[in-house]
């Protein structure tokens, strides 16, 4: 009883002494706060966490997300698990935190964090901060489009594609809907002709050819339209225009209607509006026009581009702020502007992670990788350094190339059970 009681009270005593987690950095190891979860962020992370570092992560996703495969989940051809890293990691350097950082205090060396419902804000101190937050998707300030499109960034977002996509079919197959408004509900509109649009738009096409009209036989095959809007003159700018050609008849086949030098001037509930002054009636649109730069980015008083991207060096060391690296779609190396892929952000985070292991690291290179994207049908277009391809042989290796890119063992295997079994069984039409 003696000894019970003499634990108790030393328990006690503990808990009153450390009532109040403290974020402050120690004398011994050297603090690293890393803002973000992103390609950059999470490939930083895998460099450091074994290193004798005290790592601090700050995001509001506790995830990484493998964005090339982001579309194939929103038609259910993989599952959504199946694409995500946890930011977590079970080494005890690490800690992470489920907020998000509003403000950094550069002089005092600290940023200051807020809980997602707002209910509660701290400060940690750092002796290196990177910031490697991403980009938003960018609306242009065009009318509607926050409360009325759906956008294809995170996760959730894909999932609330799925719901919607399964949600219209189901309505338009009730009697008591009319023509009008069954055709209404069976438009898809997909805004932005970049790999994320085109590729969404070839995946929807397969949910609809491969399994929705064999589960939905009330629906009218003939009213079912998806039209890909771009406001160039060309859908993938950045790819061989001869591949590009050779994917407009794919796509064409497939039921795909593409308008090019076509402008969004408003997008309503249950419409959108095209700059001539025409109005297209849509049960659906899908936003994925570019990126632009986030609130609390634009918020920090440090060196911008005109794009509002933070300016860092060679280094990837933010310029005039001492122990600060910036890097992904947030940053921009000065005098040389990189493409904003995940390639780039992927390069960039091993770059850094190894950077900061060393005394006196080399200056960031990026070898450019080559572009790929699925447009539908079993068939992908590949524009690498030493091959250009476009076909069912292109698809193979998109596959691949994506499939030896995803993180652990367990999606390396979980990602091939779930093309296997799209293709045997088909997708899940079932809403929940």
């Amino acid at each position: 009883l003696q000894m019970l009681r003499h634990t108790l009270n030393k328990q006690k005593r503990y808990l009153r002494t450390n009532r109040h987690f403290s974020l402050k950095k120690s004398d011994k190891t050297e603090k690293l706060v890393l803002l973000g979860s992103g390609w950059a962020a999470f490939h930083v992370l895998q460099q450091l966490k074994n290193t004798n570092r005290d790592i601090t992560i700050v995001s509001p996703r506790n995830h990484f997300l493998f964005t090339p495969l982001l579309p194939s989940t929103s038609v259910g051809t993989l599952d959504f698990r199946t694409i995500i890293e946890p930011m977590r990691s079970k080494e005890k350097n690490v800690h992470f935190f489920l907020s998000k950082c509003t403000g950094v205090n550069f002089e005092k060396k600290s940023i200051t964090a807020r809980e997602e419902d707002d209910k509660g804000e701290f400060e940690i101190s750092y002796d290196k901060l990177i910031i490697a937050v991403g980009a938003a998707s960018n609306t242009f300030n065009i009318p509607g489009v926050v409360e009325n499109a759906f956008f294809l960034k995170e996760l959730n977002h894909a999932r609330l594609i799925r719901q919607h996509i399964i949600k219209n079919f189901e309505r338009a197959s009730l009697p008591s809907r009319s023509t009008r408004e069954k055709r209404r509900l069976l438009h898809f509109v997909v805004v932005g002709g970049g790999p994320t649009g085109v590729e969404f738009a070839g995946e929807l096409s397969d949910f609809f050819w491969g399994d929705v009209n064999k589960y939905f036989p009330d629906v009218p095959v003939n009213e079912v339209k998806i039209t890909l809007i771009e406001a160039s003159k060309s859908i993938l700018g950045s790819f061989d225009k001869d591949l590009v050609s050779k994917m407009m008849k794919n796509i064409t086949k497939q039921g795909i209607y593409v308008r090019t030098e076509t402008v969004v001037k408003e997008v309503k509930e249950e419409s959108i509006v095209l700059s001539d002054g025409s109005e297209i009636p849509c049960g659906m649109v899908v936003w994925s026009t570019g990126v632009a730069p986030r609130k609390f980015i634009n918020d920090l008083d440090i060196p911008k581009t005109k794009n509002g991207r933070i300016i860092v060096d060679e280094f990837l060391r933010v310029k005039g702020v001492p122990g600060v690296y910036s890097l992904g779609d947030c940053a921009e190396i000065a005098g040389n502007p990189l493409p904003l892929l995940a390639q780039v952000a992927n390069q960039q985070g091993k770059y850094l992670g190894k950077a900061l292991k060393m005394e006196k690291p080399k200056p960031f290179q990026f070898k450019f990788m080559g572009l790929m994207v699925y447009s539908g049908n079993h068939k992908s277009a590949l524009d690498l350094n030493n091959f250009k391809g476009y076909g069912f042989t292109s698809w193979i290796l998109w596959r691949s190339a994506y499939l030896n890119g995803i993180g652990s063992l367990r999606n390396k295997m979980q990602v091939p059970f779930g093309w296997l079994r799209a293709i045997l069984f088909g997708r899940d039409v079932t809403s929940f």
